[in-house]
């Protein structure tokens, strides 16, 4: 017991040292005011608009930087669509940024992944057996939807010099302090041409395939300016009107057929009516006959494809227009604007338009008769 109480006692001496040696630290200490730590890098702040212009939010997205020049220096893939928060040194970046990542789309291949101008996007090839009528051609996948948005911006050497700094958290933040903010509107890189053509004869059709030449085969994804290489569309999806009739006859019908593809566009330096010829771009149309049998028509189109947009296509050099007598330009976002193609009136005339010759079906026995008027005076013996 006796043990037990001298080391209780020295414990309690002991403590009551401590207790008066921190008092002692304690009232000798200087207390620094409360600060905000900077890094030194300069933080920078991407807010992504998707809805506007693109239409539809992806499930994921690329992120591609190239600092001080052309060569990419950075690339990240991200399911946060909305933003995206990162910090940069001192630097001049040049940024793009576009849904999904390079081997999610089916449509397309890549190209020249490493510089930030070339990297382009080329279509695929579709997989087909042709037939007699498109012997050895190959055909463009119609493109996926994919947008894009491209920026430049610089971080200062104020904002990230690294070094270390703190600013009293009651004081203002300087602006090289703070935080670089931006918002990119993602344009969309694909658009639609609609293709409408007169059919006459249309009740001899049983059914119709084609294609167009001259559509471009890919984009570049900094410049959105299309690829100057160019390709072919398959046409095999068409809506069919019914059958009209001219005047009533029952011989001489009519009809039209409707399309619309999912295209880069026309190729650059094919923007402007001038640039274009009637062989830039060429349709076929294959059509089969109620008897079996068919029939193949072309048609050089290169001057009659036509921006939907009116203002775009005075703009272009319409032909129609009056802006033939003007100076012809092209904006680089008009190289999405839709496009229409329409083979009749008024830029077809009937005899210039596909023209289907009689048929029947198959395996009948049926025909169709053109019976003369009866004359008013002449008399007819019918024998019984």
């Amino acid at each position: 017991m006796q043990i037990i109480k001298r080391m209780g006692t020295q414990s309690k001496a002991t403590g009551l040292a401590a207790v008066v040696f921190v008092l002692l630290v304690l009232s000798g200490c200087h207390r620094l005011p409360l600060e905000r730590y900077y890094t030194g890098k300069g933080t920078v702040h991407i807010d992504v608009d998707w809805t506007s212009h693109f239409g539809e939010k992806p499930s994921g997205m690329t992120i591609i930087l190239a600092k001080d020049g052309d060569s990419i220096t950075f690339t990240d893939i991200t399911n946060q669509v909305d933003f995206y928060d990162i910090e940069l040194e001192p630097g001049t970046y040049k940024l793009l940024i576009f849904n999904q990542s390079y081997g999610e789309f089916g449509s397309m291949s890549f190209g020249k992944r490493k510089s930030f101008n070339d990297i382009f996007a080329m279509a695929t090839q579709q997989q087909r057996a042709t037939e007699f009528w498109d012997v050895n051609v190959g055909y463009l996948r119609e493109p996926e939807a994919i947008g894009c948005a491209v920026d430049t911006f610089t971080v200062l050497p104020e904002m990230a010099d690294g070094e270390p700094r703190f600013v009293y958290y009651k004081d203002h933040v300087p602006t090289y302090f703070e935080s670089l903010r931006l918002t990119e509107v993602v344009e969309p890189m694909t658009t639609e041409m609609f293709i409408r053509v007169k059919i006459i004869g249309m009740k001899y059709m049983a059914s119709v395939i084609g294609n167009i030449s001259g559509m471009a085969n890919g984009f570049l994804l900094s410049q959105a300016w299309r690829r100057e290489d160019s390709g072919y569309h398959l046409l095999d999806n068409w809506t069919v009107s019914p059958v009209y009739y001219e005047n009533g006859d029952t011989l001489n019908s009519y009809g039209f057929i409707t399309t619309t593809i999912r295209t880069f566009g026309l190729p650059h330096g094919r923007e402007l009516l001038e640039q274009r010829d009637s062989t830039s771009n060429m349709i076929s149309l294959c059509f089969t006959l109620i008897d079996g049998t068919q029939h193949v028509f072309r048609y050089p189109v290169g001057k009659h494809i036509r921006y939907h947009n009116e203002e775009a296509e005075t703009r272009a050099g319409d032909a129609d227009s009056t802006a033939t007598e003007q100076k012809q330009y092209f904006y680089k976002t008009d190289v999405t604007l839709k496009l229409d193609l329409l083979l009749e009136a008024p830029f077809f005339e009937n005899t210039d338009l596909p023209n289907l010759p009689y048929a029947q079906p198959k395996g009948t026995g049926s025909f169709d008769a053109e019976v003369s008027d009866w004359g008013d005076e002449e008399q007819v013996l019918v024998p019984i």
